[in-house]
């Protein structure tokens, strides 16, 4: 049953006080149209608790703007929301189409630094962020007496090489309920050519202000945290805490050994500072199976003042650098691999403790 205005509601009682459930929950299907975000077809996504978000069709169907009750959960970039025919695939050019969002994929054929490997250049984060979705469609059904909430879509990695390349395929879904606070992504990868490829995958989630703000925490069951470089050695003591805006702060990278639940879930949360009564956290929740690293990049400069969560199966040096160390992931002929993430809003204070409570019980265990 959907749980709204502080109780919980059947499907018949709900439909004799809405005429039409889209008056509490539903999908839209628009195009924006105005500067560089022009043509870029989108899934505004409401569940009825205050959740809303904007699913990118035309980018892996990735989150851009995501807010609870009118505040924004993830950061915007200058940029804004950039159309993928804007895309630049060289060294950094990834980054003047940008627009964060709450979550942006990363992948499939490199993560993190553009480096070349095999004779090929690969760009900064590979291309998957800025591939249209094909097959999109949009659905939403009674299940019972739940209302679920559907985007679903297929978008081809199309690597350097085209007909010569790699031929992996993302079929993504997007979910939600009637009454939900969280959105469910549910990735499957397939490799429907006939040798081996590589597979690098990161969901680069993006949290902003009000969630990252002076006093924010960051809440995890970490067995180790370890800089990436010098740049964030100073910091280390400090990982997990987050002061205001600083002009030309340098982004700090941290590496995460994670420990995960009996059954191999591992949760994060960034949580607000208290704000006149009011509490905010933005969890997750993934697979350490299928994602087994977990990266934090911390970047409180004045103006790109953002955390990021990343969930990963590689990190973010560069394919080059993860084929040398020997962990570069590889997908067989027709072989499938599934990855999920789910992102939720902690609104009180008694679901903030019952995930401290969790995790200082995962550390206390491990």
């Amino acid at each position: 049953m959907a749980t709204l205005y502080g109780r919980t509601w059947t499907r018949a009682e709900l439909a004799r006080r809405a005429g039409d459930i889209g008056q509490l929950a539903g999908i839209e299907r628009v195009v924006l149209d105005d500067g560089p975000a022009r043509g870029l077809r989108a899934a505004l996504l409401r569940t009825g608790t205050g959740l809303e978000a904007e699913v990118l069709l035309d980018r892996a169907m990735d989150l851009g703007r995501v807010s609870f009750k009118g505040q924004a959960l993830g950061y915007r970039a200058p940029s804004g929301d950039v159309h993928p025919s804007h895309y630049d695939a060289l060294g950094l050019g990834w980054l003047r189409s940008f627009g964060a969002g709450l979550v942006t994929t990363c992948g499939l054929q490199n993560v993190g630094s553009p480096c070349e490997d095999e004779g090929l250049p690969h760009g900064l984060h590979g291309g998957i962020g800025n591939t249209p979705a094909h097959e999109v469609s949009t659905s939403c059904d009674w299940v019972g007496d739940e209302y679920v909430l559907r985007v679903r879509g297929k978008v081809r990695e199309v690597p350097a090489l085209g007909l010569f390349g790699p031929n992996l395929l993302l079929t993504r879904t997007i979910a939600s309920r009637l009454g939900s606070g969280s959105i469910e992504i549910e990735d499957t990868v397939e490799n429907q050519g006939f040798t081996p490829s590589s597979l690098m995958l990161l969901y680069h989630v993006n949290a902003g202000f009000p969630v990252v703000d002076d006093g924010t925490r960051l809440l995890t069951a970490s067995r180790k945290v370890e800089p990436r470089d010098d740049a964030a050695k100073p910091g280390l003591k400090d990982h997990d805490r987050f002061g205001p805006p600083q002009p030309g702060f340098a982004e700090q990278v941290y590496f995460h050994e994670m420990i995960p639940d009996a059954k191999g879930r591992v949760e994060a949360a960034l949580v607000a500072p208290e704000r006149g009564g009011e509490r905010l956290a933005l969890a997750l929740e993934y697979g350490a199976r299928t994602l087994p690293r977990f990266i934090e990049w911390k970047m409180t400069g004045a103006g790109a003042y953002v955390v990021g969560l990343e969930p990963a199966n590689c990190l973010v040096m560069g394919r080059a650098d993860e084929r040398k160390r020997g962990s570069l992931s590889t997908l067989q002929p027709g072989e499938c691999r599934v990855f999920s993430l789910k992102l939720s809003v902690l609104a009180s204070e008694k679901e903030i403790q019952a995930l401290e409570a969790r995790l200082a019980q995962r550390r206390a265990s491990a």
